[in-house]
C-alpha cells in the first residue's frame, strides 16, 4: 500500500495568552432595532460547556491535572484548559488558533504525559507539554479531513483517525512527519477509536461498527470479526488493559489479544474502562447502568462499588488527590464535571472546572400556539430556550439535548430530539417540570433525527413526523404519532432510500420533500430529491417526482393562498409547483454559489398576508411571487455591513415579527411593518383610442405608503416598474398591472385589454 507522507510546516510554538479564568457570560448583549433598522440581535439563547475531549494526567511535580478541549462555535474557536485537580483552578487556559469543534480526540503519551488532540473541523493538530504555558500547533491533516480520534503508542507515535474517508494517520513525534496510511475498511467513513498494540494498530469504525487491525510493517488493514451478538453501528472506544482489549459499542466486548477469542460481553456498560488499579493489578473499573463497577481481568467478574456518578466517563485516571492513597477519577463531557473516590477510605470529591464554554449553535426554531419562540441547540445538555416577545426575556428549559424540529398539537408544543429519535409533548401553559413534557416516545426503527412535525386535520389526534435514519442507514420515515395515546406507526422508505425532511398537509394529503442523504456515514444511492404526495389515511404514496431536476434536497414547503405549493431546492433555489397539474411552474435562483446543505431542513418559507418570506442561501429574504424578485433583508448579500453571512431557520411570533438564527448562535428578530393592507391601483385611459393603441396611465394609493411602486407587463412579458409614462396598449394586447407598498403588500394583478 502506498503511504503518503506530508512534512508539516515547522512546529509553531504559540505562547498562549492566559485567559481570564472563570465561566464566560452569554454572548453579546441584545442589540435593539430602531425605526430605521428592523433588526434586533437578541444574543445567544443557550450557552454550553462541552468538552467532548478530556483527560487526566499530572504535572512534572506530581500535581494531578485534568485537560479539557471545549467546543466553540462559528464565531469563537475551541478552548483548551488545564485544571489543577486539587484546587479546581485553571493553570492554563486559551482559545486554540485554528478550529472550532472537537470530537473525542484527546490522547496522552504513556511515557511523559504529553497531550495531543485535534480539531474536528479542518483537521488541526495540537500538542501540550504538561507544566508549560504554551500550546503547540502542529499543522493539519490534508484532504479536508476531520480528526475524529487519536491515541499515542508506547514508542510515542501519535495516531489519528479521520472522517469522512475513514483513514488512519500517524505523526512522528520527533520529525513531525505526518503519514497517511489510507482508509481502514471499505464503506467505513469514520475511525472513531484507536488502540496501538505492538506492531499493530487496532481501529474501530463507523457507520457499521467494525474492528480492524493495521499491520505497521506491511501497511495492510485486516478486519477483525466482531462477536455474533454485536449490533452496534459504531465502535466508540478501545482500551487495552494487560492482554485484554475492551471494545465499546452497543455493549462492551472483551477480547483476549493472546488467543484472539472474545471472552466477555458486558451489557449496559458505558464506553471506556479505567487504567489498572495501582493497588490491584487484576482490577479495572467501568460504569454499568449507573454504578461504577470493578472488573476482574482474570475472572471477568463484576463487583459493585456503590459509587453512582450522574455522568458517563469521558476519561479515567488514578490521581494523588490528598496523599491518602490513589483516587479513581473520571471526567464527563457536560461541563467537564469531575468525580473522584478513594476506594479504600470511601472519601470522594466532585468538581465543576472553571471552563469558559461558548454559545451553543442553534439547530432549530419553533413557535407555540401562544406565539412564544423556541430555540433548540446542538448537543445541548443545558436545554432549549424559550423567548417571550412581550417581556424580551429567555427561559432555559433544561434537559432537552439537541432539538431537531418543532410543531404544534392543539395548544401544546411537540418537538423531536436527536440522537434517540425522541418525541416530546409539552404544555406551555404549565410550568416546565419533570412531568411536563411527558416522558418521550422513541420512534425506533433506526430513526434518529425528527425534523418536521405537522398536526394532521385528516387524522385527528395525530402528528406526522419526518425523520432522518441513524448513521450508516438509508430509509428515513414518516411516523404517525398519537401524542395523547402514546402510540405511533413508522413508515420507512415512503420514497425509497431517501429521507423526508419537510412536510405540509393540504386537502387531505401530506406533501413532503426529501433529501438524497441518509444518516451520517453513508453515501447517497439515489440521484435527485423528490416531492411526494402521501395519503395518511390509506397510508399510500400517491405520487413522487423531482420538481427541480438534479436537486439533492427539497425542503421549506409552503402553500400559497391560491393553492400553489412553494419549496426550496438545495437551499438556494425557490420553486413554484402547480398541484392540480402536477408540474413545476417556475424556479427562482437565489444564490447558486452557496454550498448544498445535507438535509435542507433549516431552510424555510413562510406566507404572511400574501407575502412570501424565506430563509435560505444564508439570508432572510422576501420573494415577490409575481415577479420573482428576491429582496434580501438580512444576512449574506444584504449589504448591511454587519458581518453576518450565515442565516438559517425561520419562525414568527404572536405579533407577526420574524425570527432567524444569525451567525450560528444568535437569535435575531426582524420587525415586520405593521401595515398589512395592500395598495389600490387604477388604470386611467385617454379620451379616445388611436390606430396605434389606447393611451393608459396607472396610479396607486396606499394607507401607509405615500408612493407605492407600480409594476406592469404587456402580453405576459417581463415585469417593469412604472415611472408615470403614457402606456400605449395596442389592439388585442393585454396590460397587466399591480402596486406594491414598502411593506411588500401587493394589490391583486389587474388586467386591461383593448
Amino acid at each position: 500500500m502506498n503511504r503518503r507522507r506530508t512534512s508539516l510546516a515547522a512546529l509553531c510554538c504559540l505562547s498562549a495568552l492566559l485567559c481570564a479564568f472563570g465561566t464566560s457570560t452569554l454572548g453579546a448583549a441584545a442589540t435593539a432595532s430602531t425605526a430605521a433598522d428592523p433588526i434586533t440581535d437578541l444574543g445567544e439563547p443557550v450557552h454550553k460547556v462541552q468538552p467532548l475531549a478530556s483527560g487526566i494526567g499530572s504535572a512534572p511535580d506530581g500535581t494531578p491535572l485534568s485537560y479539557f478541549v471545549v467546543s466553540g462555535n462559528e464565531n469563537l474557536n475551541a478552548e483548551f484548559t488545564v485544571v489543577d485537580m486539587r484546587t479546581n483552578e485553571a493553570v492554563f487556559q486559551t482559545r486554540v488558533p485554528h478550529g472550532k469543534e472537537t470530537q473525542r480526540t484527546f490522547s496522552q503519551s504513556p511515557n511523559d504525559g504529553t497531550v495531543y488532540f485535534g480539531a474536528s473541523d479542518g483537521g488541526h493538530l495540537y500538542r501540550y507539554v504538561p507544566g508549560t504555558a504554551q500550546l503547540d500547533y502542529l499543522g493539519a491533516v490534508p484532504r479536508d479531513e476531520r480528526v475524529w480520534s487519536s491515541a499515542v503508542g508506547p514508542d510515542d507515535t501519535v495516531w489519528f483517525g479521520t472522517y469522512p474517508s475513514g483513514s488512519l494517520y500517524s505523526l512522528d513525534p520527533k520529525t513531525y512527519t505526518l503519514t497517511d496510511h489510507g482508509p481502514a475498511l471499505a464503506g467505513e467513513q469514520y475511525i472513531g477509536s484507536i488502540a496501538p498494540h505492538g506492531d499493530t494498530v487496532i481501529v474501530g469504525t463507523q457507520p457499521n461498527g467494525k474492528l480492524a487491525s493495521y499491520d505497521r510493517a506491511s501497511g495492510v488493514f485486516t478486519e477483525i470479526e466482531m462477536p455474533a451478538s454485536h449490533t452496534g453501528t459504531a465502535v466508540s472506544a478501545l482500551d487495552i488493559r494487560d492482554s485484554q482489549l475492551f471494545v465499546s459499542s452497543s455493549n462492551m466486548y472483551v477480547r483476549d489479544l493472546a488467543t484472539g477469542e472474545w471472552v466477555k460481553e458486558i451489557t449496559g456498560a458505558n464506553a471506556r474502562v479505567s487504567p489498572i488499579d495501582p493497588n490491584d493489578a487484576d482490577a479495572v473499573y467501568l460504569r454499568q447502568g449507573t454504578e461504577i463497577k470493578k472488573y476482574s481481568l482474570s475472572t471477568g467478574t463484576l463487583t459493585g462499588t456503590g459509587k453512582r456518578p450522574n455522568a458517563t466517563p469521558e476519561s479515567w485516571g488514578w490521581i494523588d488527590y490528598d496523599g491518602t492513597g490513589p483516587f479513581l477519577s473520571l471526567t464527563y463531557w457536560n461541563e467537564g464535571r469531575t468525580y473522584g473516590w478513594n476506594l479504600q477510605t470511601g472519601k470522594g470529591f466532585y468538581a465543576v472546572p472553571p471552563l469558559m464554554g461558548a454559545g451553543a449553535p442553534l439547530t432549530s426554531l419553533g413557535t407555540d400556539s401562544a406565539g412564544d419562540i423556541y430555540a433548540g441547540a446542538f448537543l445541548s445538555p443545558p436545554g432549549m430556550s424559550r423567548y417571550n416577545p412581550d417581556t424580551g426575556t429567555f427561559q432555559l428549559l433544561s434537559g432537552t439535548s439537541q432539538v431537531e424540529g418543532y410543531g404544534t398539537f392543539g395548544d401544546r408544543l411537540v418537538f423531536g430530539r436527536y440522537p434517540q429519535g425522541s418525541l416530546y409533548l409539552y404544555d406551555p401553559a404549565r410550568p416546565w417540570s419533570s412531568t411536563n413534557p411527558k416522558p418521550p416516545l422513541e420512534i425506533g426503527d433506526e430513526q434518529s433525527r425528527p425534523q418536521a412535525l405537522v398536526e394532521l386535520e385528516s387524522l385527528p389526534g395525530t402528528v406526522a413526523v419526518a425523520s432522518v435514519p441513524t448513521g450508516g442507514r438509508h430509509g428515513g420515515a414518516i411516523t404517525l404519532w398519537q401524542p395523547d395515546a402514546g402510540t405511533h406507526e413508522v413508515h420507512r422508505h415512503v420514497v425509497r432510500d431517501q429521507t423526508p425532511v419537510s412536510l405540509i398537509e393540504h386537502s387531505g394529503l401530506l406533501y413532503g420533500g426529501t433529501s438524497v442523504e441518509g444518516g451520517y456515514g453513508i453515501d447517497p444511492v439515489t440521484d435527485e430529491a423528490m416531492l411526494f404526495a402521501w395519503d395518511p389515511v390509506t397510508e399510500e404514496l400517491r405520487w413522487s417526482l423531482a420538481p427541480v431536476p438534479g436537486a439533492k434536497t427539497i425542503s421549506g414547503l409552503a402553500i400559497g393562498d391560491d393553492g400553489r405549493l412553494w419549496g426550496i431546492a438545495d437551499g438556494r433555489t425557490v420553486f413554484e409547483f402547480d398541484l392540480a397539474r402536477g408540474e413545476t411552474v417556475r424556479t427562482i435562483p437565489v444564490d447558486t454559489s452557496v454550498p448544498i446543505d445535507r438535509y435542507g431542513d433549516d431552510h424555510r418559507l413562510l406566507f404572511n398576508h400574501g407575502r412570501l418570506f424565506a430563509s435560505l442561501a444564508h439570508r432572510l429574504a422576501v420573494i415577490d411571487t409575481q415577479t420573482g424578485t428576491v429582496t434580501t433583508l438580512y444576512g449574506r448579500g444584504s449589504g448591511r455591513g454587519d458581518g453576518v453571512n450565515n442565516v438559517h431557520e425561520l419562525a414568527q411570533d404572536r405579533h407577526g415579527d420574524l425570527y432567524v438564527v444569525g451567525s450560528g448562535t444568535h437569535l435575531v428578530r426582524y420587525d415586520l411593518p405593521e401595515d398589512v393592507t395592500p395598495p389600490v391601483v387604477l388604470a386611467r385611459t385617454g379620451d379616445a383610442a388611436t390606430t396605434n393603441g389606447a393611451a393608459v396611465w396607472l396610479e396607486a394609493t396606499d394607507d401607509a405608503d405615500a408612493e407605492p411602486r407600480i409594476d406592469y407587463r404587456i402580453d405576459g412579458g417581463e415585469w417593469r416598474e412604472y415611472a408615470g409614462e403614457k402606456l400605449l396598449v395596442k389592439r388585442h394586447a393585454s396590460l397587466e398591472y399591480r402596486a406594491v407598498d414598502d411593506a411588500w403588500n401587493t394589490s391583486p394583478v389587474e388586467r386591461y385589454v383593448r
